[in-house]
């Protein structure tokens, strides 16, 4: 885990799993549930779905997830792991690998699933608690991210911008940084696994996003869930996506 004595880390990366790395960590043992008690996570939802622990991680790391769905499963299917240590954060960094050498395929914007998701406690009357969600899909015949955004500055209170990955068919490396309020800005870095990068130089920035009348992030989901009927009819059980070292933070940037 990076140095981060400034502020409260957000960080669930010391302890394993998708959200969880071992590098340097020589007495750490990957754990075989990631909601146990004095997890990392504080809590996890499979339905209709799986979720396995698998050697070796995505990043020299001990371990991983790999999360799917069940062929054919109806819309609400999902294998995920919430975290609640966000406290009404008025910033909200985070950052997670993605291996998508599985599923197969991901040719059609139609094939989407939704990979991550952070939402408040409160938003604006008639409006949903999400203030960012992060799909994976075939958006422009490859696979790509969109990150879509909160934003009441917008008659659909919705930004979105769509990245092709770059390394389509292995592991690519997420980050963001979102801030809070009437003209907050939104920053975001999609880089191969073994990409270099720098918190001066995203891969994106959206400017002016209204935001203030949600509460700040309270809770961050990571996992498959919410996926689209074309996917849950493409895809099944061994069309897994891994995901490893998630970090979250107030301040700093995180990087590789």
């Amino acid at each position: 885990m990076k140095a981060n004595v400034m502020m409260k880390t957000l960080s669930l990366a010391m302890l394993g799993l998708a959200g969880m790395t071992f590098a340097g960590a020589s007495m750490a043992v990957c754990p075989t549930d990631p909601a146990a008690p004095n997890g990392p996570w504080a809590s996890k939802t499979v339905s209709a779905a799986v979720l396995n622990i698998v050697t070796p991680g995505l990043n020299s790391t001990e371990c991983r997830v790999n999360v799917a769905l069940n062929s054919g499963a109806a819309l609400f299917a999902k294998s995920i792991v919430t975290d609640t240590t966000p406290e009404n954060e008025g910033r909200y960094r985070a950052r997670f690998y993605v291996d998508t050498t599985t599923p197969a395929g991901l040719t059609s914007v139609l094939r989407s699933v939704k990979l991550f998701n952070a939402s408040a406690t409160t938003a604006p009357a008639g409006l949903s608690s999400e203030e960012i969600n992060i799909t994976l899909s075939g958006s422009g015949g490859v696979p790509s991210v969109t990150f879509t955004i909160a934003d009441s500055s917008q008659a659909s209170n919705l930004r979105s911008v769509t990245v092709p990955l770059p390394n389509p068919n292995g592991v690519n490396r997420i980050e963001f940084d979102l801030g809070q309020g009437a003209s907050a800005q939104f920053r975001y870095w999609v880089h191969a696994g073994n990409v270099a990068s720098s918190d001066a130089s995203p891969t994106g920035t959206i400017t002016g996003v209204n935001n203030s009348g949600w509460s700040g992030i309270t809770q961050a989901s990571l996992g498959v869930f919410a996926a689209s009927a074309q996917y849950r009819s493409s895809y099944g059980p061994t069309d897994v996506i891994g995901l490893d070292e998630f970090d979250s933070r107030r301040q700093t940037f995180i990087g590789q």
